[in-house]
C-alpha cells in the first residue's frame, strides 16, 4: 500500500520524469545504440496478471519501487489491454489530511522543525565515530555538495542520502510507471478510479513520532539506510531489468526488501502494530471491492500495484482467489474454458 502524509488539504503531486516506453511512443536513440534498442523490442515486456471470472477480465501490472530513469520497456500490451478497459484502479493509498489552515501552519512548522537536529547540532557531533566515518564517505561519493546533510536528522540524513546515491546510480522512483499509465489512461479516455482511505489529522503522529526517535533508533535507521548500500541498489536495478524483460523467475527469485522498512517508516514508528494492520487490512478491502465491482461491471478492467505487493503470498492475488477469481500468472496456462 502507499502511504502518503499529506500536509496541505490539496493533494500533492510528486514530480519525477516518466519511464521511456518502447512501442507507440519509442524514444529515437543514437546510431550506436540501434542494436540494443532492436534487441530490447524483441523482449515479452512487463508481465500482467490476468483475473476473471466468466467474461469479465482485470489485469494487473506490477511496477518496481525503483527503476532506471532511461529504462525502457515494450509496452504494447500494457497499452492494448488499457485500451480496452472500462476502467482503470489505481494502487490503494492512505492519506492524513486536515484543512485547518492554523493547523497545516503548524505542521508545516513542526515538519522543519523535525527535519533538523535540535539546538544547531550536527551529525559529527552526535554519531559514534564509525558510523560518522560511514556516513561521510557515502555523502562525498554521493552528494559532496550537500553541506546541509550534517545538520539534518540521522533517519531524516539517510533517506536524503539513500535517494541521492539512487539518482546517481540513475534510478528513479518506480511510481513513474504509474503515472505513464495513468497518463495513457487519459488518452484514451478510460475512467480512472482511485482507492483512497483518508485519515483526519489526529496531533500530526507521523510528526510526532520523527520528534520521538530515540537516539538509537535514529542511529538504527541511518545505518540500515547506508549498510551495503551499492549491493542493494544493485539488486534494484536487476529487479527492475527483469521486470522491463518480463523475467518472472528472476523477479520471483529476487525480491529485494527494504532494508531501513522496519527502522525507518514512519508508520511503524507512529502506530501500534495492531492499528497499522487494521489501516493496511482496510486500504487492500477497499481495494478489493473496487476490483469486485469492476469485474462486475467491466469486460475488461486494467489496474497497477506494486510489484512488491503482487509477490507477496498472502497478497491482493491471493485475496482475489479466496473470492473466487480465476488468477493466472504470465507463464501459466489458463483452464481451457477461460481461453479464447
Amino acid at each position: 500500500m502507499i502511504w502518503r502524509a499529506l500536509l496541505l488539504a490539496a493533494s500533492t503531486v510528486v514530480p519525477g520524469a516518466t519511464a521511456q516506453e518502447v512501442g507507440g511512443s519509442q524514444p529515437r536513440p543514437v546510431d550506436r545504440f540501434e542494436e540494443e534498442i532492436q534487441v530490447l523490442a524483441k523482449l515479452p515486456g512487463p508481465p500482467l496478471r490476468k483475473v476473471t471470472r466468466d467474461d469479465h477480465v482485470l489485469w494487473i501490472l506490477g511496477y518496481p519501487k525503483w527503476v532506471p530513469h532511461d529504462l525502457l520497456w515494450r509496452s504494447d500490451s500494457v497499452e492494448h489491454m488499457l485500451a480496452q478497459s472500462g476502467e482503470y484502479l489505481t494502487p490503494p493509498e492512505a492519506r492524513v489530511s486536515t484543512l485547518n489552515p492554523v493547523k497545516v501552519t503548524r505542521l508545516l512548522k513542526q515538519f522543519r522543525r523535525t527535519r533538523r537536529i535540535p539546538d544547531r547540532g550536527t551529525l559529527e557531533n552526535l554519531l559514534p565515530e564509525d558510523l560518522y566515518l560511514l556516513f561521510s564517505e557515502t555523502r562525498l561519493r554521493y552528494a559532496p555538495k550537500q553541506d546541509d546533510l550534517e545538520r539534518l536528522r540521522p533517519s531524516v540524513a539517510g533517506k536524503e542520502l539513500f535517494y541521492s546515491a539512487a539518482r546517481s546510480g540513475g534510478l528513479e522512483r518506480g511510481y513513474t510507471i504509474h503515472r505513464a499509465i495513468e497518463k495513457r489512461a487519459r488518452e484514451h479516455k478510460v475512467k480512472e478510479v482511485r482507492t483512497v482511505l483518508s485519515e483526519r489529522y489526529k496531533d500530526s503522529p507521523l510528526l510526532d513520532s520523527t520528534e520521538d526517535m530515540s537516539a538509537g533508533a535514529e542511529q538504527s535507521c541511518l545505518q540500515a539506510r547506508l549498510q551495503g548500500l551499492d549491493a542493494h541498489l544493485e539488486e534494484l536495478r536487476q529487479l527492475a531489468a527483469a521486470w522491463a524483460e518480463g523475467d518472472l523467475a528472476s523477479l520471483r527469485a529476487a525480491h529485494p526488501g527494504d532494508p531501513a522498512a522496519e527502522v525507518c517508516d514512519p508508520w511503524r514508528l507512529s502506530l501500534n502494530s495492531e492499528e497499522l494492520s487494521q489501516m493496511e487490512s482496510r486500504g487492500w478491502e477497499f481495494w478489493l471491492e473496487n476490483a469486485d465491482r469492476a469485474l462486475t461491471n467491466n469486460d475488461s478492467t486494467f489496474a497497477t500495484l506494486p510489484l512488491e505487493d503482487l509477490l507477496r503470498a498472502d497478497g491482493p492475488l491471493s485475496q482475489l482467489r479466496d473470492r473466487g477469481y480465476e488468477v493466472v500468472e504470465p507463464d501459466e496456462t489458463p483452464p481451457k474454458e477461460n481461453q479464447g
